[in-house]
């Protein structure tokens, strides 16, 4: 392997020549701290090592040289990172890692890739060597330029089995992006992935404004409410309320519970199966005691990771097999709503918050052609309420507030196919109304008969899952899926095209943003919002912004029927 160590001015030049006809090189660096020690980077010909510490003076080179090229690299979030910090900001970007995700690999790293695709054993030990001494070992510059001659070869691969995927009918308009044209991608749920690469660095590197002094006063009131209650449910019942097996005896020997067993043989006491029996006072308190256990641990989690007022959490770009991001360290996608007022602006800014209006329910009626459903949404009926009066019989103005919540309960459950009793459980737990098993089996035939497509369809999958025992297939943009349940394959290509949507939507919000001159930082997602916190001043003319962007990659992959947007700007996350 070839390749030349950079540790002077007078290598530019050729460094600049050399690189400068290619559309994109492949990239990675070696750091210690919050700095670069190494940037590795090169073409199908050619590999430098750039040595930051020993000529700074690159920076500016590769400010210029990336700014026009397309990069490749593994796990480029990480690198990105630290680029940004350096004002290094590449054109494009082609992520192998996140391109092995979504061609279903199970291990994600690089050797592992390398010996899948090339039979190539990677030696990974000087990964951990010390980067931030004064002389690199020969054996760690030739380490560092080995990742270059790896990426180099699985990328082709990577593309052609990327551009291999069946083809779709949306996302045409993405084939002119500059990921598609710099890299020569054609599948257009890949080009989204790819693009978004640089949205994730970006989140992560933006934060979330929080109220520290606020979490901190919370943390301390929910510690002693905590202390209370277990206290007193200890005192009253002899009973810890966090231990399982205690909980068990209690409730089925001295309350006399028909509670069920686990696999294990255990009596079952999660909150699931606690809540058939709400009714009782003393499940009523275990289950108050775990609420405010639950709250005082997200507090806990989010106090522990504040610096200057923010927190910085870490966000998987494919953290489901659906597509959909996940968050940790601290999980800021799971805070519950009445926690969110926690999450206060800067002074001075307020947070812009937008969501996609029912959009699954949007996505499921146009994946199965449900005309029955696409026409009523098609005219901006109430959705839930139009379900309740198919289902009940009676007319769209006297359905009742718990006849609609009871109608989320079968939009949002019977698309996904579960059962009679799944959905009595579902709309008890979710949406605090009861409905009998009879009343449950009765409402889900009733809804299967307004809605003969979705009916269809889970019959289908369960003549294939039966015949072939898998399902593959795509999401509305071409993620590609395989599953092998029943509830996996009627899950995956609609909240895959959900999260598939509300990653385009944050690409062409940037391009808004661009194109308007404003300015914003995106700082959170959740499932189908998107929050980003931006100057007072402008926070009108930013949510228009975001509006236009989530309604504009709503008609990229909805073609029959309209995407709804609702937002507004607020001082906190709490609407």
């Amino acid at each position: 392997m070839d390749y030349e160590y950079v540790i002077d001015k007078a290598s530019f030049p050729k460094l600049i020549s050399s690189l400068k006809p290619a559309p994109y090189i492949f990239l990675d660096t070696e750091t210690t701290g919050d700095k670069i020690r190494l940037v590795q980077i090169g073409d199908y010909a050619n590999i430098f090592v750039i040595d930051l510490f020993e000529v700074p003076e690159a920076v500016e080179v590769l400010q210029v040289l990336l700014s026009a090229k397309g990069i490749i690299g593994h796990n480029l979030k990480y690198d990105l990172k630290y680029l940004y910090r350096y004002n290094i900001h590449p054109y494009a970007t082609f992520d192998t890692m996140i391109a092995s995700q979504l061609l279903g690999f199970e291990k994600l790293s690089l050797s592992h890739v390398a010996r899948v695709l090339l039979s190539k054993s990677l030696d990974k030990s000087f990964q951990a060597s010390d980067w931030a001494k004064g002389t690199l070992d020969r054996e760690q510059i030739e380490y560092a330029a080995t990742d270059v001659e790896v990426l180099r070869g699985i990328f082709d691969i990577l593309r052609e089995r990327l551009n291999s995927l069946p083809e779709v009918e949306r996302g045409s308009e993405l084939l002119r992006s500059r990921t598609a044209r710099i890299f020569g991608l054609k599948n257009p749920a890949a080009i989204v992935e790819m693009a978004f690469v640089q949205e994730v660095a970006k989140l992560e590197l933006n934060g979330i404004p929080v109220d520290a002094q606020e979490i901190e006063k919370l943390e301390k009131e929910f510690g002693r409410r905590l202390q209370k209650k277990m206290m007193d449910f200890i005192i009253k019942h002899r009973t810890d309320p966090l231990s399982t097996k205690q909980l068990g005896r209690l409730l089925t020997e001295r309350l006399g519970l028909n509670l069920p067993l686990t696999m294990k043989g255990n009596v079952a006491t999660d909150d699931k199966t606690l809540s058939e029996f709400s009714h009782v006072r003393e499940v009523q308190e275990i289950l108050e005691i775990r609420k405010i256990k639950k709250a005082l641990d997200k507090l806990k989690e989010l106090r522990t990771h504040i610096r200057n007022s923010r927190v910085f959490p870490e966000f998987r770009q494919i953290g489901a097999i659906t597509g959909r991001m996940s968050s940790s360290n601290p999980n800021v996608q799971n805070i519950p709503r009445d926690m969110r007022g926690l999450f206060k602006a800067s002074e001075g800014k307020v947070l812009v918050i937008a969501d996609f209006s029912q959009i699954e329910l949007r996505i499921a009626a146009e994946y199965v052609r449900d005309e029955r459903m696409m026409e009523a949404i098609r005219q901006g009926r109430d959705l839930h309420r139009y379900t309740a009066s198919l289902v009940l019989g009676k007319p769209e103005t006297e359905i009742s507030k718990e006849e609609r919540q009871l109608a989320k309960a079968l939009n949002f459950g019977l698309i996904y196919g579960i059962s009679a009793k799944g959905l009595a459980d579902y709309a008890r737990t979710s949406y605090g109304v009861e409905i009998s098993l009879q009343e449950a089996e009765r409402f889900r035939k009733r809804f299967f008969e307004a809605f003969k497509s979705f009916r269809d369809w889970h019959a289908k999958v369960k003549v294939q899952l039966r015949e072939e025992r898998e399902v593959s297939g795509s999401t509305l943009l071409g993620r590609p899926f395989k599953a092998t349940t029943f509830t996996d394959a009627v899950n995956y290509p609609i909240q895959g095209t959900g999260a598939d949507l509300l990653k385009l939507a944050v690409l062409m919000f940037e391009v808004e943003i661009k194109r308007t001159n404003l300015e914003a930082k995106l700082v959170n997602l959740v499932h189908d919002e998107i929050v980003v916190e931006t100057r007072k001043d402008i926070a009108d003319a930013v949510k228009a912004c975001l509006e236009e962007a989530m309604r504009k990659a709503g008609k990229m992959v909805l073609r029959d029927i309209p995407v709804e947007v609702e937002s507004t700007a607020s001082p906190s996350w709490s609407k």
